[in-house]
C-alpha cells in the first residue's frame, strides 16, 4: 500500500486480494480501482470530487456483496463449514459502513478528513479481501480449483 499523491496509487493490488472465483476477483479489482479513485479525489479535488468517487465505490460494493454471497450459497450448499448464513447480515454492516463513511465526510472540506477517509476505505477493503473473503480462497484452494469461473 503506497499512499503517495505523486505516484496516484494509494492500494496497489496483491494476488493476496484474490480468492479463485472469476467475477469476485474482478470485483476486488474494480474495488481497489475505485478506493484509488475516491484517494486521488481525496487528495486532489474539493469534497464534491470526493463524494461522487465514495458514491460509486459504495454501489460497487453493493453489487460484489451480491455475488459472493451466491458464492457462500454454493459452499452452504456443499457443506463448507465457513459458509455459517450470517453474510447478508455482515455485507449490509460492510455497506453502512462505507455510508457512514461518506455521510462523515459529507459534513466536512477539510483536507485531513478526505486523507482519512482514504485510510479508512484501505483499511475497509483488506480487512474483508483478506480477512472475510479468505475462507472462499481456502476453499478453492483445498480442492487445487484455483479459478473458479462465476
Amino acid at each position: 500500500m503506497s499512499n503517495s499523491p505523486d505516484g496516484r496509487l494509494f492500494l496497489a493490488w496483491t494476488d493476496r486480494f484474490a480468492v479463485g472465483v472469476e467475477a469476485l476477483d474482478r470485483d476486488h479489482h474494480a474495488l481497489v480501482r475505485l478506493i484509488n479513485g475516491v484517494c486521488r479525489a481525496a487528495h486532489d479535488e474539493t469534497g464534491a470530487g470526493v463524494l461522487a468517487a465514495m458514491d460509486s465505490l459504495c454501489e460497487a460494493a453493493r453489487e460484489h456483496f451480491h455475488r459472493e454471497e451466491i458464492v457462500r450459497t454454493f459452499l452452504r450448499a456443499v457443506g463448507h463449514p465457513a459458509a455459517h448464513g450470517a453474510e447478508r447480515r455482515e455485507h449490509r454492516e460492510r455497506c453502512k459502513h462505507l455510508c457512514e463513511l461518506r455521510r462523515h465526510f459529507e459534513g466536512t472540506e477539510e483536507r485531513a478528513a478526505r486523507l482519512k477517509l482514504c485510510e479508512e476505505l484501505i483499511h475497509w477493503f483488506v480487512r474483508q479481501s483478506i480477512g472475510r473473503d479468505a475462507e472462499i480462497k481456502a476453499y478453492f484452494d483445498d480442492r487445487g480449483s484455483r479459478r473458479c469461473r462465476l
